[in-house]
């Protein structure tokens, strides 16, 4: 059985910045193949990349801001592998949204050249023992001393219950907002987020499901509205996971922060299980914010 001191699970935007981040050296995995999961407020890209491939690239330039006093999240900037990008004109009622971009000023998306070797193996089950933890990819078998999971809310979840953490009577619990679509005429600001959204773009994502560039504008017709009224989800974990029919979800929101099983967060209910499993989700996001959760997640990262 093949042993490696540290593992990094996933590839998306937790799992480069936890490996920008870090000293050591890790062996990197992620899910072969190229899946979509959807369940209830849960929808995953689950492949190299992940929800990155798919998302917006913004970011909510204050707290983006605020947080680059933070030296560790700071230093993941001078890197230079992404940047922010002015994509609204300063006088716009919707300049504090920036976004995140390469050196070619395209949509900043995670690829395989990030982060150089990669193994493909779903793990599919982990099994704790006192020094060490084993870890099931099909018919083999792995060891390590660390574990760090940053994929999907319901990866995780999924993953946990296959492993007998989460038991099917378990009590999935967390915290999301809707998004839509609505007219410019309907903004109001006071508790929602808004994203001017070009009719051009939103033909863009229906066909390609993404876009690649964004033009300096101030404003749109139509508008993607992040709305501040936050909704707490309970649901049992065997309800949650026998659902596997996917929808692609163009007017809801992927922000579930704040996960927990039986009302214990989800970094504190794993720990009791072993301090040898570290997680890096939105779900590991304490409060939910309206409009883009990115800088959070590289934050929770850098300073954990």
């Amino acid at each position: 059985m093949k042993h490696f001191k540290s593992i990094l699970l996933g590839t998306g935007m937790s799992s480069l910045v936890y490996l920008m981040n870090s000293k050591k050296k890790i062996k990197v995995f992620t899910a072969p193949g190229n899946n979509f999961y959807k369940r209830n407020n849960f929808y995953e890209n689950d492949k190299l990349g992940g929800n990155s491939n798919i998302w917006g690239g913004y970011i909510n330039y204050k707290r983006h801001k605020k947080f680059l006093n933070n030296r560790k999240y700071s230093e993941i900037f001078k890197k230079n592998i992404f940047k922010t990008l002015k994509i609204f004109n300063s006088n716009s009622l919707f300049s504090n949204t920036y976004c995140l971009v390469d050196k070619d000023q395209k949509i900043f998306r995670v690829k395989k050249q990030h982060f150089g070797k990669i193994s493909n193996g779903r793990i599919e089950k982990i099994i704790i023992k006192k020094n060490f933890l084993i870890l099931k990819i099909k018919k083999k078998f792995i060891s390590t001393n660390n574990l760090n999971l940053c994929i999907g809310n319901l990866s995780l979840i999924k993953l946990l219950s296959n492993s007998n953490l989460i038991k099917p009577e378990d009590i999935i619990s967390y915290d999301d907002g809707k998004c839509n679509y609505v007219i410019n005429c309907f903004v109001n600001q006071k508790n929602n987020y808004y994203i001017p959204m070009p009719i051009v773009k939103i033909f863009e994502k229906l066909i390609f499901r993404k876009t690649n560039k964004y033009e300096l504008i101030d404003s749109t017709f139509i508008l993607q509205k992040f709305s501040g009224k936050i909704s707490t989800h309970r649901i049992r974990c065997k309800d949650l996971l026998k659902k596997d029919k996917f929808k692609f979800r163009y007017f809801l929101s992927n922000h579930v922060v704040n996960l927990k099983v039986n009302n214990i967060p989800i970094r504190k209910f794993i720990f009791k299980k072993s301090g040898k499993i570290n997680i890096y989700c939105s779900g590991t996001i304490k409060k939910y914010l309206p409009g883009p959760i990115i800088q959070d997640m590289i934050f929770d990262v850098v300073k954990k």
